[in-house]
C-alpha cells in the first residue's frame, strides 16, 4: 500500500474512533456501539452450494468452520476453495489453509486453491475465474464474523447477478471475537475500528465493475 494510502487509512480509523467515543459519552451506555458492531455481521441462512469458499485471514477459525461445513455435505459438488496469496516466505496463506483442511481429514484432490489475492476484492475476482472454470454456479461464504458484512458486499458486487451467494461466518460461539462489549477489548476494537475504516473506503471508491452478466452478454 502507498504511503499516502497508509496514512489516509490511519487517519479514517481515528475518525472512526473519535465518532465512536462521541456516541458513547452522548448515550451514556454501549448499546450504540453493540449495534455498530453487529452491522458488520452478515450471515444468511445456511444452504447446500456447489463449493464452499473460505478466504484467507484469522489463524484457525475459518478454515475448521470450512471443514465442518463440508463434513456436514453443504458442498454438492465437493469442493472446497481456499481464496489467500502471499503469505510467508515461499508459501501463501491458500497452500496453508490446504494443509490445515488436509489435516483435519479434507481430501487434497477436494481442495482448489486461489493463491494469487492480496485483498478481498481480488479474492472474489480470482474465485470467481475459478467458478467459471469449473462451472459452478453457487457458493458458500466462509469467513470471520467481523468481516462477513463487507466481504459479502464485495463478493456480490464482483460476482454480478449469475451466482448464488450464501454468507456462512465462523458462527460467534466458535471465534475469538465478540460483539458484546467489543469496545473494552483491545484486539476486538481494532478489528471493529479497521472494518469501519475499510468500509469507508469502499463507500468511497467502491470495486470495480463486474462483467456483463450472461444476459447482458
Amino acid at each position: 500500500m502507498p504511503i499516502w494510502g497508509e496514512k489516509m487509512f490511519k487517519c479514517l480509523k481515528f475518525i472512526i474512533m473519535l465518532l465512536i467515543l462521541a456516541a458513547l459519552v452522548f448515550f451514556g451506555h454501549g448499546f450504540v456501539l453493540e449495534r455498530a458492531g453487529g452491522y458488520l455481521l452478515k450471515k444468511d441462512e445456511l444452504k447446500p452450494a456447489d463449493v464452499i469458499v473460505i478466504v484467507s485471514g484469522e489463524e484457525k477459525e475459518r478454515v475448521e468452520y470450512g471443514v465442518k461445513l463440508f463434513k456436514e455435505e453443504w458442498a454438492r459438488k465437493n469442493r472446497i476453495i481456499m481464496s489467500g496469496g502471499s503469505g510467508v516466505w515461499k508459501y501463501t496463506w491458500a497452500s496453508l489453509m490446504k494443509e490445515h483442511a488436509e489435516s483435519l481429514g479434507v481430501p487434497g484432490k477436494a481442495i482448489l486453491v486461489e493463491d494469487r489475492s492480496r485483498t478481498i476484492e481480488e479474492n472474489a475476482r480470482y474465485t470467481k475465474e475459478l467458478l467459471k472454470k469449473h462451472g459452478y454456479k453457487s457458493l458458500i461464504l466462509v469467513t470471520s464474523p467481523y468481516h462477513s458484512k463487507r466481504a459479502s458486499i464485495v463478493f456480490r458486487k464482483v460476482f454480478g447477478g449469475n451466482f448464488k451467494i450464501i454468507n456462512a461466518p465462523v458462527p460467534v460461539e466458535e471465534s475469538w471475537f465478540r460483539f458484546d462489549q467489543w469496545w473494552k477489548k483491545p484486539r476486538s476494537r481494532d478489528m471493529v475500528l479497521t472494518e469501519y475504516s475499510k468500509f469507508i473506503k469502499l463507500w468511497i471508491f467502491g470495486v470495480g465493475t463486474p462483467e456483463p452478466s450472461e444476459s447482458e452478454e
